[in-house]
């Protein structure tokens, strides 16, 4: 066999990943996403798509910074 593993079409893509064709559209004009050309139709590898994903862990907690107008009140 050719491929060894799953391709799709851009709006099979946008199903697979829950994204909208035209975010699809997007990673693949910014080279966010990785496109296989067969007979002049783009396709998507099931390993690209995937390589979307990321599981990350913040380690640190998110500090949220006051605004000016919120310090301004408590600095009186």
């Amino acid at each position: 066999m050719l491929l060894d593993e799953p391709i799709y079409t851009v709006p099979e893509a946008s199903r697979e990943a829950r994204l909208s064709t035209w975010t699809i559209w997007d990673l693949l004009k910014r080279g966010k996403l990785a496109r296989t050309k067969i007979a002049g139709k783009t396709f998507i590898r099931q390993s690209a798509l995937r390589g979307l994903v990321t599981d990350t862990v913040n380690p640190k907690p998110t500090v949220r910074r006051q605004s000016r107008k919120s310090a301004k009140v408590a600095g009186r």
